[in-house]
């Protein structure tokens, strides 16, 4: 039976329905629960291929249009270009990676006043763990940790 309506100010508008049942006391059986998580996965994945189909001749032209504005910048050898609808500009972005902890140790150590606070330090997680079955559950000195818990649903 479909929900009733109801009128607000002269306006019908659909009655409101409960939440849906949450918690281990609902006659929901966990078959269920995951039958529909499947079929609103379904339901996003479509609606996702359908606005990426929608959406990729705007971002090919998008491409094109970061292109040209990338070539005129280096032509005209400048950094920026700022019109009325915004500015397009170049960021210089710098990664790093460490080539030797040894010699990086050895700078900072030698430079403890000036880069000390700055230096991070972190274990791989297999580490911990082989440290932590070895010494009765306790952490290496100077570290904590935290637990989360995900739920994942794999269709069979």
């Amino acid at each position: 039976m479909p929900p009733r309506k109801k009128a607000v100010d002269g306006i019908t508008v659909p009655a409101e329905q409960p939440p849906a049942p949450i918690g281990h006391n609902v006659d929901v059986s966990d078959d269920a629960l995951i039958a529909e998580n499947f079929k609103l996965e379904d339901l996003i994945k479509q609606a996702q291929a359908k606005f990426d189909e929608w959406a990729k001749p705007h971002k090919e032209r998008i491409q094109e249009i970061e292109k040209t504005l990338f070539a005129r910048l280096t032509e005209r050898k400048a950094d920026k270009t700022s019109t009325d609808s915004g500015t397009a500009y170049f960021s210089d972005l710098m990664n790093t990676k460490i080539e030797s902890t040894e010699k990086l140790f050895d700078y900072v150590a030698d430079h403890w006043d000036e880069f000390g606070a700055d230096l991070k330090l972190n274990l791989p997680i297999s580490t911990v763990r082989q440290y932590m079955d070895n010494n009765a559950g306790a952490l290496p000195p100077g570290m904590s940790h935290s637990f989360f818990r995900r739920l994942n649903i794999k269709r069979s």
